[in-house]
């Protein structure tokens, strides 16, 4: 035991931590949390008043980023700087193809995957833009393709910029530290990460990094307590989804101690085959003809509307985009930094084509396979009269509806188990790379090859689970979605400044 605390201290030393990054950072967690706690119907009238305006003013803003970004990584892919390799023209990779796929889709997704990817369509049905008729057939296939633009290659390429504006600044530079102000060193910022300037784009990072992550673990806990209540036949309260949070922070906290190697690495390996095996079963064991045929007309009207859906909301005001695609691009800006900065981490000996249409291609498909499969079980079920998916979101609530859903396959136990097992890993690999990267950006002398402390990517992970016990406790879902965009306002006008580096660093 005094050993364990010697290495503590020896970890929170001043020769080991920025202290100005971390008091500010551990400040900015047990401030959002205690507002929420202490005043709960104040934090959420301001959260919700904010959240309206901050979508009236920038929402066209985000619609315009996500575009940009888009075109943006298409020129960088298949331009000549698409062959830049990090780390150096003869570098190897450091990890697998799979694993490395592995560690990169599950860190940027998260939970969210199985949490949406079933019941999302059921939103649009009803209220479809482009003047299509509500319920018709054509809204279904409108539903099916919404869900997958907004979880596909335009969500995708919101990570790409700063994804490749830090891996570029890392190897390029051979930096001692992992921040997102080290993304603009190709700007000529020499020791960016020191300045006043630097350490306040490291404090934006922070913030939108525990706004996001709170947010999203926060709406994430009530599905995975229905599951668990269906499981054990136990009583659905609060005491349970406490129990489950603890559960999901002693999981990730266990694995982020073990390291990059032994246990993110192995825990998106894990996932990656668990969620293939349960979208093979749900395919086979649904009506497969039916789920294949609401893919494929899901799949035709992405393209179709895909420019209709990408500029939705610049020119004019819609509800619609308001609602559902101005929100979900916050949420992909908010986890950019902290996802790049991970695939940064993961991506030494790729080259810049590489991590690109690895992002775009492989990011896509994995999110596109949930919402073509789970997604189109569920549509099934409700075309056929089997379940009625669209009035359980209304009476039961999302988290339930998705329980629900699961309940209605054959061996509903075993899929039920199954389900929950992957949200569960979902989550503690993505809270993995949030403490992994939260503990790196605020470590003073990390190199290259060392990566930060056991005891300091511990204590992140628990903090990190601060906001969302907060959450869980006050249970509202509307404050943590509306908390996830309030976070990330301040990062999109870092987008183009991230952009601009990338540019003068490849033409240097």
């Amino acid at each position: 035991m005094l050993h364990q605390m010697e290495r503590i201290l020896k970890v929170f030393s001043v020769k080991n931590v920025d202290y100005i990054t971390f008091i500010t950072s551990l400040t900015v967690v047990v401030s959002i949390a205690f507002f929420i706690l202490y005043d709960a119907e104040t934090a959420k009238t301001i959260i919700g008043i904010s959240y309206d305006n901050i979508v009236a003013i920038f929402g066209p803003v985000y619609l315009i980023l996500t575009i940009f970004s888009f075109f943006f990584l298409l020129y960088i892919c298949f331009s000549k700087y698409g062959q830049y390799r990090l780390g150096g023209a003869d570098q190897t990779a450091e990890f697998s193809y799979f694993s490395w796929i592995g560690m990169l889709f599950c860190s940027g997704i998260g939970g969210g995957l199985v949490y949406w990817s079933g019941v999302e369509w059921a939103y649009y049905v009803d209220i479809p833009p482009f003047g299509i008729e509500p319920g018709s057939k054509e809204s279904f296939a409108l539903a099916t393709a919404y869900g997958l633009f907004h979880w596909g290659i335009s969500a995708w390429a919101i990570y790409g910029i700063p994804a490749v504006a830090l891996s570029i600044a890392f190897y390029k530079y051979k930096l001692n530290t992992l921040r997102l102000s080290s993304s603009l060193r190709g700007l000529g910022f020499k020791n960016v990460e020191e300045s006043l300037g630097g350490r306040f784009i490291d404090l934006i990072f922070v913030i939108a990094t525990v706004g996001a992550a709170g947010g999203t673990i926060g709406s994430y806990i009530p599905m995975l307590s229905s599951g668990f209540s269906d499981i054990f036949s136990i009583e659905n309260n609060l005491l349970l989804d406490l129990q489950v949070l603890a559960l999901c922070v002693g999981l990730f906290g266990f694995s982020v101690y073990s390291g990059l190697t032994k246990g993110i690495k192995r825990l998106s390996d894990l996932n990656l085959f668990l969620a293939i095996l349960f979208l093979i079963i749900v395919l086979f064991i649904g009506p497969t003809l039916e789920i294949i045929k609401n893919s494929l007309e899901g799949l035709i009207y992405t393209v179709k509307y895909f420019w209709d859906m990408s500029t939705l909301g610049i020119l004019e005001q819609s509800d619609f985009a308001d609602a559902w695609t101005i929100f979900y691009w916050a949420w992909w800006v908010a986890f950019g930094p902290l996802v790049a900065l991970f695939i940064a981490r993961i991506s030494k000996g790729r080259t810049l084509r590489e991590l690109i249409l690895g992002m775009l291609i492989f990011g896509s498909l994995g999110t596109w396979m949930f919402y073509m499969i789970l997604g189109g079980y569920s549509m099934s079920l409700e075309q056929a009269g089997t379940f009625a998916v669209m009035e359980s979101l209304k009476e039961a609530g999302h988290a339930n509806t998705a329980i629900n859903i699961v309940h209605n396959m054959p061996f509903d136990k075993i899929m039920l188990i199954l389900f929950c097992s992957i949200t569960i890993i979902f989550v503690t690999t993505s809270y993995d790379s949030m403490s992994f990267v939260i503990a790196y950006h605020v470590q003073r002398n990390s190199a290259e090859q060392k990566d930060p402390d056991k005891e300091l990517r511990l204590f992140w992970a628990i903090v990190l689970g601060i906001l969302p016990a907060a959450l869980v406790i006050y249970s509202d879902h509307s404050v943590a979605t509306d908390l996830i965009l309030i976070t990330s306002l301040p990062l999109i006008f870092i987008y183009p400044l991230m952009a601009l580096a990338i540019f003068k660093n490849l033409n240097q």
